[in-house]
């Protein structure tokens, strides 16, 4: 895509949150796993633009923390006039080498790259000096309509609450999306008046004003959907479904199986490798990455995770985890943040586990805690195991090496360490260290020397034999 030196764009984002009835800053509340604002400036991105601005309300600190990865400065817009004001307050910012300026609200997450870049293009071949995104829809209530004369010209612009009876049945609303020449956008600005339900100083009224100094104004009409801005808690949610569908069709585009997109809720800053196959009732939430040919669900949620070719993950919840290739999870299992699960390891049903890596072909099938552990090759973890990690004052760590046996029901009081092949009996309460090939039975658990390698691994002794 052509990228736009001499383009900068404005986004408006001093919305208070009042009609969501939220503490939160509107433009900061998540739809698709990310911030409203988010989504807007990810469109923005890939158009090369010579600067971003943000401008913000006083809470402009919390935004900026929130945005941390964006590339864009902020400018705060105190106190709120009405989007003319904030427009003028980020032109102070600008640099020399900006000649067009884009202005964007903040809280429209559906608004396509596409769909700006049109509108730059349309704006540069009309070389007008106003381009205005616009939407035809069905009930245009709340948004301010385009008014036309009868040569289909854009005359100007009228919000809502100070429309005519005939002007508010027209269906060609203004999005608040717009392209100006700067120049000319410069010039009108200190023309705004605020004469109106409002008393604020409208954006729209340039249109006006423009063409009142003989400047052309064109006009760019994109679909309903993407006028679509967030005022209420059933919008942010509706804004939410049609991302999440966005998401389906585009990664079943590449190749992966979503069994049933109505029941499937993915993210937009989610990656999915081809051939995974995404079963219903699942969410994939944050920057999870799901590898290829691996199958993902029913009644799953994975957040901020990454699991590899080939596993599997089926009624559990997954967060902050590492699942290695051909790795299983569930069912009815919690991963909690910390957890790595290496090829073919398996962390089984009602198994949950914490800062626990579990080493490759090592199992814990069924109904075991494990928290900052570390678990070696081949190692069986019986049912009823638990690492007893916290001493009332501090977490401490548990050690299994490779090939070990954990009979079902131990307990293993941190710090621990059991050694290659070593096996525990059941029920047993081990403290302190198992050597290597030895067992540890009773309560407390007393050490039994050569009697581990209950799975009769090889000990890697050399050869006896003269031949070798």
């Amino acid at each position: 895509m052509a990228e736009h030196p001499d383009v900068a764009a404005i986004v408006l984002a001093a919305g208070d949150g009042k009609r969501l009835r939220s503490d939160l800053p509107k433009v900061l509340h998540r739809v698709a796993g990310r911030p409203l604002l988010g989504h807007v400036l990810d469109a923005l991105t890939p158009l090369g633009l010579g600067q971003v601005v943000i401008v913000a309300s006083t809470r402009k600190d919390e935004i900026a923390a929130a945005m941390s990865g964006a590339d864009a400065e902020y400018v705060v817009q105190d106190p709120p006039r009405g989007t003319g004001d904030a427009v003028r307050v980020a032109l102070a910012v600008l640099s020399d080498s900006i000649r067009h300026v884009i202005v964007l609200a903040g809280d429209t997450p559906l608004i396509s790259t596409g769909t700006i870049a049109s509108m730059l293009a349309r704006h540069a071949e009309t070389s007008s000096a106003a381009t205005m995104l616009t939407a035809r829809i069905d009930d245009p209530t709340g948004y301010g309509r385009v008014v036309r004369g009868a040569d289909g010209r854009i005359e100007r612009v009228v919000e809502q609450r100070d429309a005519t009876p005939d002007e508010l049945v027209i269906d060609e609303i203004n999005t608040g999306a717009f392209v100006f020449e700067l120049g000319g956008l410069a010039k009108v600005l200190p023309k705004l008046g605020s004469d109106n339900s409002q008393q604020e100083y409208y954006l729209t009224d340039s249109i006006s004003l423009l063409l009142g100094e003989g400047d052309s104004v064109s006009s760019f009409e994109t679909t309903s959907r993407e006028a679509d801005g967030v005022n209420s808690r059933a919008q942010l949610a509706q804004a939410g479904a049609e991302l999440r569908r966005q998401a389906c069709e585009r990664w079943m585009d590449e190749g992966v199986t979503i069994v049933d997109p109505n029941s499937t809720f993915i993210d937009a800053t989610v990656t999915i490798e081809r051939d995974a196959v995404i079963q219903p009732f699942t969410f994939l939430e944050g920057n999870t990455t799901v590898g290829q040919g691996a199958e993902v669900g029913p009644q799953a949620r994975i957040i901020d995770s990454s699991i590899a070719a080939g596993a599997t993950v089926t009624f559990a919840v997954v967060r902050g985890s590492t699942i290695g290739e051909g790795a299983s999870v569930g069912p009815f299992a919690s991963l909690r943040p910390g957890t790595v699960l290496e090829r073919g390891a398996r962390a089984g049903t009602f198994v949950e586990t914490k800062q626990t890596t579990i080493g490759e072909d090592s199992k814990a099938n069924h109904l075991s805690y494990l928290g900052d552990a570390t678990i070696g090759k081949g190692v069986n973890v019986g049912a009823g195991t638990i690492t007893c990690n916290w001493d009332g004052t501090e977490k401490h760590e548990t050690v299994i090496d490779d090939d070990a046996y954990i009979g079902s029901d131990t307990m293993l009081v941190a710090p621990t360490h059991i050694g290659k092949r070593a096996a525990t009996g059941a029920g047993s309460v081990v403290r302190g260290d198992v050597p290597d090939d030895a067992l540890a039975v009773g309560v407390p658990a007393r050490i039994i020397e050569g009697k581990g390698n209950k799975m009769g691994k090889d000990r890697g002794t050399p050869s006896q034999d003269p031949r070798g």
